[in-house]
């Protein structure tokens, strides 16, 4: 079994030193068996708070059923044995010695050696390095740019942190102080600290090291140099500001904002007056904002000129301004000028032409083309009232034109909807805002029209009124119908719908229209006349005569008759060839039956029908091949 002792030392702080101890002890016992070799050897350079280790050497301590009894004088923490007693680990608290002191003893507990080891543990070294800040630029007037600094800034913070040597890799605090004219900004108890120092000269600064347990690992100490004053960091913003205030002006001269640069200008040159650069180019720029000054003066006044119509004077005073100043609109403005001049020359010939093709167009009743031309010439010699007597007499006069149309339209709307008489109330408002012979002619028309239509109406109601009281009051009905849709009438409506409930009605009934009775106006002749073609091109002959005819009994137009017997005569034609080809057939039957008298008696009918020279041919090629049925009773019989 080992006997394994365990110290408790004494906490104590001191500064620590960096250094380095490896002592090697050794002592030589005589035994009965001979010479024994026993001593305690250090792992690695001690330093304070960190682990050190210590191992036995020698045969004794390869001794058989050998024990170890450990003792220590110094402060250290904690202090622990492994393997048997053969190691143990201590931490030094402070730079004092500490003395291991150990024994050897075999299994009868006789004691086979001793040795003992002296070491002192040492401080880390601390180093205060310096946070590598971000250039700051200062302003370099010969090179017109930012040159980084060549030191630290008074008012300007900087970093600095700790490095330990050796490496410490577990946690340790930093106590920071300085001097008076050095203030931490942040990080007092951190590895790394902000300072700043506000005066040139040197920063002390100074850092005592601990570890998590608060002893003082290492101690250090740096100066920093502070060379560079603020009135150095004043004078850079100054002459930065006053460059850019001159570069900004000569940006604001060449875009011809002239003023802003000026502005700009006097700026840097009251900021930086050292800048011989900035000041001489104030000088130019002042020099050249005059010349502007003044053009700008001359401009205002032959723009007042201009408008005083006093153009060849207006013209002299831009050609001033141009040369004070020379820019682009105002050469615009001389060419304008002097073309609007020019222009004066042949103004009074324009005038005259517009003003005659004007008068032109509203002799010709082109009242648009006229106005428009009026207005080009007002437009030139705004003060001719002659000219804006004539101008306002076509206004007046289309606008009549443009109601008249619009009630014309509001007509046709009417009419359209079978709203006779209203129609023909918008036609005559129309036409007492502009005459209109057709228009005037159409609303005679459609009151003719009216007045056909209560005619007819009035004798199908008497014919139907006839017819009520027997077996007829269907037909009454239809007639009462045929009334009500020539002429609606809120009575016979009304005798409508009762003859309705009781009256049966035919499974077809047709009911005439106004233009089956041959009543319309010449619009609605037009309209039929139209469908009768389309129907005609469809092929529907017979349907397209119907409705011309309708068309015709409205109209009356001898070109619609002449074209209507035309087609009457088609369709008897086509109806006499129908009739004959299937006479022709039946012919064709009898041929093939080999009864030629009959056939031929056959073919002979369907040329009685319509004349078919083939046909004719063939019954002289039968009577040829049979004589016989020429001299008998058949043929011609």
């Amino acid at each position: 079994m080992c006997n394994v002792l365990y110290l408790n030392a004494k906490k104590i702080t001191k500064v620590l030193l960096l250094g380095t101890i490896v002592v090697v002890a050794t002592l030589f016992a005589r035994h009965a068996e001979g010479t024994v070799s026993f001593y305690i050897e250090q792992e690695g350079a001690a330093y304070i708070g960190t682990e050190v280790v210590l191992l036995l050497g020698g045969n004794a301590a390869t001794a058989r059923d050998a024990s170890f009894e450990w003792s220590f004088d110094g402060n250290a923490r904690p202090i622990l044995f492994r393997r048997g007693g053969l190691e143990s680990q201590i931490t030094p608290i402070d730079t004092e010695p500490i003395t291991a002191f150990v024994s050897a003893f075999d299994a009868n507990g006789d004691l086979l050696a001793s040795a003992s080891l002296t070491l002192e543990a040492s401080e880390f070294s601390v180093e205060i390095v310096m946070v590598e800040p971000e250039p700051f630029m200062l302003w370099d007037a010969n090179a017109q740019q930012d040159v980084a600094a060549d030191g630290l800034i008074a008012g300007v913070p900087f970093q600095l942190e700790v490095r330990l040597t050796p490496d410490y890799s577990r946690v340790f605090h930093c106590t920071w102080t300085t001097d008076a004219a050095t203030a931490i900004r942040a990080g007092r108890n951190e590895q790394r600290v902000t300072v700043v120092r506000n005066d040139i000269g040197d920063a002390e600064v100074s850092v005592v090291v601990r570890n998590a347990d608060g002893l003082v690992l290492g101690r250090g100490a740096r100066d920093v140099n502070v060379p560079i004053t603020r009135s150095r960091i004043y004078e850079s913003n100054r002459r930065r500001t006053a460059w850019n205030q001159w570069q900004e002006a000569q940006s604001q001269w060449a875009a011809r904002n002239f003023d802003e640069a000026m502005a700009s200008a006097t700026a840097a040159s009251e900021t930086d007056p050292e800048t011989r650069e900035i000041m001489d180019g104030f000088e130019a720029m002042r020099a050249n904002h005059n010349r502007v000054l003044r053009s700008r003066q001359f401009i205002a006044e032959a723009v007042s000129l201009h408008g005083e119509q006093n153009l060849a004077e207006a013209l002299r005073i831009y050609r001033r301004a141009y040369a004070a100043w020379p820019l682009s609109e105002t050469q615009a403005s001389i060419r304008a000028l002097e073309s609007e001049i020019d222009k004066m020359r042949i103004r009074a010939q324009q005038v005259e032409w517009l003003r005659d093709t004007a008068a032109a167009y509203d002799q010709e009743g082109l009242f648009a083309e006229a106005l428009r031309y009026y207005r080009a010439t007002l437009e030139l010699q705004p003060d001719d009232e002659a000219v804006a007597q004539r101008a306002e007499r076509i206004e007046y006069r289309l606008a009549s034109i443009a109601q008249a149309t619009a009630l014309l339209e509001e007509g046709r709307a009417l009419e359209a909807a079978g709203r006779l008489v209203e129609a023909v109330e918008k036609y005559n408002a129309s036409l007492s805002f502009e005459s209109n012979a057709a228009l005037e002619a159409h609303a005679r028309d459609l009151e003719a029209t009216i007045g056909e239509r209560m005619t007819q109406a009035a004798a199908l109601r008497t014919e139907a009124t006839n017819l009520l009281g027997g077996d007829n009051d269907a037909e009454a009905l239809l007639r009462f119908r045929e009334s009500y849709l020539l002429w609606p009438d809120e009575e016979l409506g009304l005798l409508i719908a009762e003859l309705e409930q009781t009256v049966t009605e035919p499974a077809e009934q047709v009911i005439r229209a106004a233009v089956d009775f041959g009543i319309g106006t010449q619009a609605d002749a037009a309209r039929l006349l139209q469908e009768g073609h389309a129907l005609y091109r469809d092929g529907r002959y017979r349907e397209a005569l119907e409705i011309y005819r309708k068309s015709f009994a409205i109209s009356s137009d001898a070109r619609l008759g002449d074209w209507i017997r035309m087609v009457e005569t088609s369709l008897e034609e086509y109806d006499a060839v129908l009739r004959a080809n299937a006479l022709i057939k039946e012919a064709n039957n009898l041929y093939s039956e080999g009864d030629h008298a009959a056939a031929i008696e056959k073919y002979r009918e369907s040329l009685a029908i319509h004349f078919n020279a083939e046909v004719e041919n063939f019954i002289r090629m039968l009577e040829e091949l049979n004589p016989d049925l020429v001299d008998g009773n058949i043929v011609g019989g």
